[in-house]
């Protein structure tokens, strides 16, 4: 199955049409509950079951019935222990049996926890090698930038590929020795950590060349990809992924869809005006631990017209971020989702120059902070910010300017948010 994955994720004509693409959801789906669902304890008695009749899942109901879910034996509190004790060490390297375990945060800082047996990782490894391997004659050189090593990363080593893994809980700086002397081929990161080298590479301070560059684990706003473009001449790459799988990945045409081939994507729609909805996944290669029925509260803006490349999965504009950082503004008709797109793009627009900036909607009130802006930049954005409510028929909230740096937004740090607390909940009722 790995050889063949691979070939397909590089030579795959991807689907044809929306039928296609339901049909072999339906194929899917009827090996799944006949070869893995019933050896779950948790969903052996559900075969019969119709998707949409699945419990609903989250990441807090996973972990409350991961010992059951799981078709591996494991106990949740004894991978927890071992993903724990990964973490503290900083050693990645113990299995359970063959199966790899790993601790996920997440954006909201809720613990997670995945199993990868040792054909789930060749599946991922085939995927992933067969989408962005540069040059096949020749041999790749592979940075990694993550919080966590895991043995499923390291699938993507072999005698072809050299795989290093680079801690993003260390000293940053200590890294930049090791990463000039590996001279990756291909650099995979964070969006933030991408943009930090492309500074770094501009400034002299070191020196990279890579065939292939991917974003991972957060989104990628349009400044930083940009910036990455201009450091390296060559445009980034997006994984969307998960701990629930990888959701959507980019085209040869660098256009981002759902990743349709290995998971069924349903759509929880939360702005009809948009589109923008969560996804609930159906997970029919993860074996290990089923994921079925799973709502994410990412939020995704889909993009109506066809991709040139040709393949019918759905075509996503962009990730806006999680469900309960986007932002929403009164209208006649309720609370009106405005896009952080909607806000970068007013701001980008304005005459005046500012080398950052930061929002922050708290109620009825967006926080604003502007860094080394020219002179009249803060009443050009007020008109700007007003202009873009009465353009979207809503009422932007008050207003409320600062001076200097913007705030840090946790370690992925996000320019625009919302921040969490009752007054959003009483705004968004």
């Amino acid at each position: 199955m790995s050889l063949s994955a691979f070939l397909r994720s590089r030579y795959g004509r991807g689907f044809a049409s929306r039928a296609e693409i339901e049909a072999h959801h339906d194929a899917a789906f009827r090996r799944f509950r006949a070869k893995v669902m019933p050896r779950s304890p948790f969903y052996r008695d559900m075969t019969g079951l119709p998707l949409a009749q699945l419990p609903r899942m989250n990441k807090a109901r996973l972990m409350e019935e991961f010992s059951a879910i799981n078709t591996c034996g494991i106990d949740r509190d004894q991978a927890i222990q071992i993903a724990l004790s990964a973490e503290t060490s900083r050693d990645f390297s113990p299995l359970i049996g063959d199966i790899s375990v790993g601790l996920s945060t997440g954006t909201s800082g809720q613990r997670g926890l995945f199993l990868a047996t040792s054909g789930e990782r060749r599946l991922w490894a085939a995927i992933m090698l067969g989408r962005y391997w540069p040059q096949l004659w020749r041999r790749q050189r592979v940075a990694f930038f993550m919080r966590a090593d895991n043995a499923l990363y390291r699938s993507m080593s072999n005698l072809l590929v050299r795989f290093e893994f680079f801690d993003l809980l260390a000293p940053f700086d200590e890294h930049l020795p090791r990463l000039a002397a590996l001279d990756p081929t291909v650099l995979v990161a964070p969006a933030q950590v991408l943009a930090v080298l492309a500074r770094e590479h501009i400034a002299g301070r070191i020196a990279l060349s890579p065939r292939r560059i991917i974003s991972v684990a957060e989104t990628l706003s349009p400044d930083d990809a940009a910036l990455i473009r201009h450091a390296f001449g060559i445009g980034a790459d997006q994984v969307y992924q998960a701990t629930e799988g990888v959701l959507a990945m980019t085209c040869s045409r660098g256009q981002l869809h759902l990743n349709e081939r290995w998971l069924r994507i349903d759509r929880d729609v939360i702005d009809p005006a948009t589109g923008a909805f969560c996804p609930i996944i159906h997970d029919f290669t993860r074996k290990s631990l089923p994921i079925l029925n799973y709502r994410l509260d990412d939020v995704l803006i889909p993009d109506p017209t066809p991709c040139a490349c040709g393949c019918a999965s759905q075509h996503i504009a962009r990730i806006e971020g999680r469900e309960d950082d986007i932002l929403w503004w009164e209208s006649a008709q309720g609370p009106r989702l405005i896009t952080s797109e909607a806000i970068r793009t007013t701001i980008a627009c304005l005459p005046q120059k500012l080398r950052d900036y930061g929002i922050v909607q708290r109620g009825k009130a967006l926080h604003i902070w502007l860094d080394g802006a020219e002179t009249g930049a803060e009443n050009a954005l007020r008109e700007q910010l007003l202009n873009l409510g009465s353009r979207l028929k809503c009422r932007p909230p008050e207003f409320v300017f600062h001076t200097g740096s913007p705030p840090e937004i946790g370690a992925k740090r996000r320019r625009i948010r919302v921040e969490k607390g009752p007054h959003i909940d009483e705004f968004r009722a």
